[in-house]
């Protein structure tokens, strides 16, 4: 019995990354790493081109910045694993929740940065959204049907994060104005497309193939750093803001 089963583990291929990455996934983690890539060199740029830098310009820089570093190392096959335990074998990017975990609450700051908000409630959004990413990691590397549990109480912190946005976002003082609207919605909306994939993707049912996956979530991801990035700072080096500039010695952020 051992030499056959030893004799059937030598007939399975070996797969290996990036080898085997088909070739549409390995452009899209391409150009997510361009992507990221270009955004942390421009977020770079516009900071330190100011007279006075400002946190939200360091946030985003970062974002941008851990997310191309993220790309990179999938691209180069680093941060992936081959899950045969599951019903199906599935390929599994865990360096992605590295990145979420840190990008995530990067992300939520400049939002509590923007309404102003108090140290509770950037606690509760950031904590929130660290028990949301690390639910979903564990769910991507455990089998059916515990993996749909770990999605379901992942997306209850997900829910609490909105929440607590859409509260920030109706904030009785005013704080943010149309510049908060935009980038609140933007946030959620983008963000719902993460557990949705995840249940159709690799990590939950398998039925999205790994090419469409892999490229649904590059351009989220694009869109929640970089398209975030963009529309955050181009508000924040707008003429009226520049009265109150927005760095870390400001006492509006204490």
């Amino acid at each position: 019995m051992s030499e056959v089963s030893e004799a059937a583990a030598a007939e399975e291929p070996t797969v290996t990354f990036p080898d085997d990455y088909p070739n549409s996934v390995r452009h899209f983690l391409l150009i997510g790493f361009l992507g990221m890539f270009i955004g942390a060199i421009v977020f770079f740029y516009m900071g330190i081109s100011r007279k006075v830098n400002t946190v939200m310009h360091v946030l985003t820089f970062f974002i941008a910045a851990v997310s191309a570093c993220s790309y990179y190392a999938e691209w180069a096959g680093l941060g992936v694993e081959y899950k045969t335990t599951d019903t199906t074998p599935r390929v599994i990017f865990w360096a992605r929740y590295l990145d979420w975990v840190v990008t995530g609450p990067l992300i939520l700051t400049d939002l509590a940065l923007l309404s102003k908000s108090d140290t509770p409630t950037i606690i509760s959004l950031v904590g929130n959204m660290v028990l949301y990413v690390i639910c979903g990691l564990i769910g991507a590397l455990t089998v059916a049907p515990y993996k749909y549990m770990w999605w379901v109480a992942g997306l209850i912190f997900l829910i609490i994060v909105f929440m607590l946005l859409l509260q920030r976002l109706n904030n009785a003082e005013g704080y943010g104005g149309d510049a908060l609207k935009g980038l609140t919605w933007l946030t959620i909306l983008v963000w719902i497309v993460y557990p949705i994939v995840w249940i159709v993707g690799s990590e939950g049912t398998g039925a999205l193939g790994l090419s469409q996956e892999v490229g649904i979530l590059t351009i989220a991801d694009l869109i929640a750093k970089i398209g975030f990035g963009f529309y955050l700072l181009a508000n924040v080096d707008a003429p009226e803001s520049e009265s109150v500039p927005l760095n870390q010695s400001s006492q509006q952020y204490v």
